[in-house]
């Protein structure tokens, strides 16, 4: 009789440890079914990052099925994701804009509800800044007017491209060349010469070719 009473009570005892061991089973996996639905609730959805035209801002951009508070963590690298951007509000509809941001750099990212931490597949987002400064499209280009100064010679008159200095009728680039080269002092007016006057298709210093310089040195001697 108690060699009976022994083997009923290990047969109880075995089918409370296997009863036991079920529910904790069915515990498990319905406790994994719940976290699965909360986290998909909250898991991001079209995740997007656009970089700031001024190379020093990025606005990251998703959605979620639940409304929540969500946290940016970014960084230069992958693995030093340490600065962190929050929402202020719960929302389903995020757009959350990061800064200040160095310019033309890569950075990375990923976004944090609660404990639950979301990133694309086990590798972090990624964004690159915009350059912006002298940096974009090449040299910074001065809108500033420019400024023509006037060759000038103490107590003589300057030299410019508007006036008619040999006083010739004619105002080309024979009148700045010449004014320049006489330091700016007024040319007498050619003796006997009338418009171009007769120092025109003059070989003045006889070498056999005609050419401004021989109009230069006729101009100059007065003849």
């Amino acid at each position: 009789m108690s060699q009976g009473k022994v083997g009923i009570k290990t047969i109880v005892i075995m089918l409370i440890l296997v009863l036991v061991g079920v529910l904790g089973v069915l515990g498990v996996n319905t406790v994994r079914t719940y976290m699965s639905g909360a986290a998909a609730d909250v898991e991001p959805i079209g995740v997007a990052a656009a970089a700031g035209e001024d190379g020093g801002t990025a606005t990251i951009s998703w959605t979620t099925n639940k409304a929540v508070q969500s946290v940016v963590e970014y960084g230069t690298t992958p693995a030093s994701l340490l600065l962190r951007g929050v929402e202020t509000d719960a929302a389903t509809s995020h757009k959350l804009t990061i800064t200040p941001l160095k310019a033309n750099t890569s950075y990375y990212f990923r976004i944090r509800v609660g404990e639950e931490v979301f990133d694309n597949g086990g590798i972090p987002y990624s964004f690159k800044t915009k350059v912006s400064g002298p940096e974009a499209g090449g040299a910074k280009v001065s809108t500033a007017p420019v400024v023509t100064k006037a060759l000038t010679t103490p107590g003589k008159q300057s030299c410019d491209k508007t006036s008619d200095y040999n006083k010739d009728g004619v105002v080309n680039t024979m009148d700045f060349v010449l004014c320049i080269k006489n330091g700016g002092a007024t040319l007498p007016t050619p003796s006997g010469a009338t418009g171009a006057g007769q120092c025109d298709n003059v070989d003045y210093d006889k070498n056999g070719v005609i050419n401004s310089l021989d109009r230069i040195k006729c101009l100059q001697s007065g003849t």
